[in-house]
């Protein structure tokens, strides 16, 4: 029988559980029949310097639950659960191809949630998966609530379709605000649109990326996008569905002529019609599913655009 052990995970293990997740996603990919970048190993090793910030920052919230399990002595699988002012979220849980189905998944939530959720303090998680998957996560309260949609566009092709719109659009303009100001801003227009408060995700965000913003007459933010200088866009938020449009096509506009990437890649959730429906006449196509599963309801995923990379939501 192999030796399986159950541990508290590290600072030393985050690079080794990066690895795993990027392993266990290209499993799930192949077994998909998608093909992506993220299938090479050197695309994984180009990601780690930019990712490695965020997941530290995750892994050393109060509160934060991360475990590990080890075959032989051998990483097999990790779970990390970051928490949020009245919302535990799972931002990461993956096991290796080579011990799916034994049983690791399911052991690493009952150590990172042994107790129900409350009304005080909820869940959510976005995941992919099978419907076995799915299930397991119902174990342990949470119920899928929208769908978690990966789009992607040719960054060519998004400007020139951008260009012919441009006469008749009348879109307002987009402004990038001060650190403070965009932390502020957020503190007042978040909590409404996913039930919850993430100051400290946001003062983080203010030290690593920069905050467009659309203002209304009073100088208000009526929508925000957070935008990295690797051109990561999200997360966004808007005060009505129609106010997440404009800031999430400013950012995108930036990051194609700025950055001139092959590819412009976001995440929306199936509750963002308005802004699906311009991305869709634009011409992003869905490339990725995936499901936001949460123990109490989400308000407003209707005027939210999720985080890239996909670690929260």
């Amino acid at each position: 029988m192999p030796d399986r052990a159950f541990r508290e995970g590290r600072a030393a293990d985050i690079r080794g559980t990066y690895d795993l997740a990027a392993r266990s996603l290209r499993d799930a990919m192949g077994r998909s029949g998608v093909v992506s970048a993220a299938a090479d190993q050197s695309f994984v090793d180009r990601e780690w310097p930019r990712q490695r910030p965020l997941l530290e920052f995750i892994a050393a919230q109060p509160g934060t639950g991360f475990w590990v399990c080890e075959v032989d002595g051998e990483l097999a699988g990790y779970a990390r659960v970051a928490r949020f002012e009245g919302m535990d979220e799972l931002t990461e849980i993956a096991v290796s191809p080579d011990h799916a189905g034994a049983g690791i998944g399911k052991g690493l939530l009952e150590r990172c949630w042994p107790e129900r959720p409350t009304r005080e303090q909820g869940r959510v998680v976005v995941t992919l998966g099978t419907p076995a998957d799915l299930t397991l996560y119902t174990r342990f309260g949470v119920m899928p609530v929208a769908g978690h949609w990966n789009l992607r566009h040719r960054a060519e092709e998004y400007l020139e379709r951008r260009s012919l719109e441009a006469t008749d659009a009348t879109e307002p303009d987009v402004h990038v605000l001060t650190p403070t100001r965009a932390v502020e801003e957020w503190k007042r227009l978040e909590p409404a649109a996913i039930g919850h408060e993430r100051p400290a995700l946001h003062e983080f965000f203010a030290r690593t990326r920069g905050c467009l913003a659309v203002l209304n007459g009073n100088g208000d933010a009526r929508g925000l996008c957070w935008m990295s200088p690797d051109g990561d866009i999200g997360p966004a938020v808007g005060a009505t569905p129609e106010d997440l449009n404009p800031v999430v096509l400013g950012a995108l506009d930036r990051v194609a002529k700025s950055h001139q990437p092959d590819l412009l890649d976001i995440y929306c959730t199936t509750h963002s019609w308005w802004l699906l429906d311009r991305l869709r006449r634009l011409g992003f196509r869905l490339h990725w599913p995936s499901w936001v599963m949460s123990s109490v309801p989400l308000p407003g995923l209707d005027r939210y655009l999720p985080t890239r990379p996909a670690r929260l939501l």
